[in-house]
């Protein structure tokens, strides 16, 4: 990964210096390396009276039998004779043992006896720890008296047909060596319903027979999954501003199309279908019909698995806007701000041109005069006249920047010739105000140029930062 430094000196009375960060990624990686070490806990299958069956020990466990490193640097009181571990059943002594300080031929130390019990904990392995110390001259014996949280055995699905049993398990969350929680296994499932809900089948009902009491080590998923069901049209009433072939491209739900795709496509996601609404919803207001109320009917076909929806829909009134004005704003006039605005005064509200207005005000005006963290807010402001609305674009201008020294910092394969590149792909130079609209077009050159690595799955894309020059330089990773 490449990052890029742009530090800036102080100049002018009225502009403050600050520090440029672009962030370019030059397509140097380190290799992936898989490593495959011994499960959290042993299961049942060692010899009968011994520690559970376990593989080889892990580099925290090599650690522990090299000595590990000590944790107190008490030397003083007596030695530790023997730790005594018991009550474990699924959790080895060896196991145990690798999370501890407190070992044999180690001076004893109380607190340190703590420390352990308390790591102990975290593993999230153990219900309760009793410490038993007894003291027997030449030495300390430590015993633990451990009661184990139960684990996760088996998890069973029956009756499901539809879902196999490896997508449920993907989805569920709880897989063997889990902490038997009643309270995971009832959000384990509720996971599998909505997955099912998801591919159309509405009507699954899933009961859990084993794993929500407590002491339960097997989870068991008994599963109707019910009828796939399928849609097969999609209808809109109430709309008189749009037609029904543009409300339909708000939607993402499909129907059978006439038949065409009747097994295809048209899967009945009662979720999506409520997305949906509130999809068309936002359509209309983002065009000035503040009032506007979408819901939907579902209607079954009888002896079949095909559904009907409708979109319900009551438009109301189109909002027009009386007055646009800005707020805060001292370097720019109002007058100047809003001529050049393309929402006027008399038009219908529209979002995406309030947006662009919004970003115009931010990047054509105070972007381009060093402007770098002003903040523009658009507010529209509903009047007691019927269908009106004002606009006010309140504006904190802060301060103003000019570019000092720029640096850049790649990750990666570097070279003095690729600064350079990024030095020229920068259309900013020592001095200068610093211009929005320019940093943004440089970031695009920057990902543009087929230099550095742009897809975010194998890095971080190249990009520019800006900081005041008092900003910690490791808030950006330097």
């Amino acid at each position: 990964m490449v990052a890029r430094r742009i530090q800036q000196n102080r100049f002018a009375q009225r502009a403050s210096a600050l520090i440029l960060a672009a962030a370019v990624l030059a397509g140097c990686f380190g290799d992936r390396v898989a490593a495959q070490g011994p499960p959290g806990a042993g299961g049942p299958g060692g010899p009968p009276g011994g520690d559970p069956a376990f593989v080889d020990p892990s580099f925290r466990d090599r650690l522990w039998e090299e000595g590990g490193p000590r944790l107190s640097g008490l030397s003083q009181g007596k030695l530790v004779r023997e730790v005594q571990i018991v009550g474990n059943r699924s959790v080895s002594r060896h196991k145990i043992l690798s999370h501890m300080q407190t070992r044999p031929d180690r001076s004893f130390d109380e607190k340190q006896l703590q420390q352990d019990i308390h790591e102990l904990y975290r593993t999230e392995l153990f219900r309760k720890i009793t410490p038993r110390i007894a003291d027997v001259g030449d030495g300390i014996i430590v015993r633990l008296e451990v009661i184990e949280q139960p684990t996760v055995s088996e998890v069973i699905f029956h009756g499901n047909k539809r879902l196999d049993d490896r997508m449920l398990a993907k989805h569920c969350g709880i897989e063997v060596g889990s902490p038997a929680n009643p309270f995971a296994v009832d959000m384990a499932r509720q996971r599998l319903i909505d997955l099912y809900k998801e591919n159309g089948f509405n009507q699954v009902a899933i009961v859990v027979k084993e794993g929500n009491r407590a002491g339960d080590r097997r989870v068991f998923f008994e599963i109707a999954e019910g009828p796939l069901e399928r849609i097969w049209s999609i209808d809109f009433i109430g709309n008189a501003a749009f037609s029904d072939a543009l409300l339909r491209t708000k939607t993402k739900s499909r129907d059978a199309r006439y038949g065409l795709t009747a097994y295809a496509f048209n899967k009945a996601n009662l979720t999506q279908i409520e997305d949906d609404a509130s999809l068309i919803l936002a359509y209309y207001r983002s065009l000035g019909y503040f009032k506007a109320r979408v819901d939907h009917r579902i209607t079954y076909h009888e002896g079949s698995d095909f559904i009907d929806v409708a979109f319900v829909i009551d438009e109301g009134e189109r909002f027009r806007v009386r007055n646009v004005t800005t707020v805060g704003n001292k370097f720019f006039t109002t007058e100047l701000l809003t001529a050049e605005l393309e929402l006027k005064p008399g038009d219908y509200f529209n979002l995406a041109r309030m947006v662009k207005d919004q970003r115009r005000i931010r990047n054509d005006f105070y972007g381009r005069e060093g402007f770098v963290f002003v903040d523009v807010v658009a507010e529209p402001r509903f009047l007691s006249e019927p269908g009106m609305l004002d606009l006010v674009y309140r504006i904190e201008e802060g301060d103003r920047y000019r570019a000092g020294e720029i640096n850049v910092h790649i990750v990666g394969d570097s070279s003095h010739t690729q600064h350079n590149v990024v030095l020229n792909l920068i259309g900013l130079r020592e001095g200068q105000y610093i211009d929005l609209r320019e940093l943004e077009n440089s970031e695009r050159r920057l990902r543009f140029s087929q230099i550095f690595e742009t897809n975010p799955a194998l890095g971080e894309p190249p990009r520019i930062e800006v900081r005041p020059p008092d900003e910690d330089p490791e808030l950006f990773g330097y």
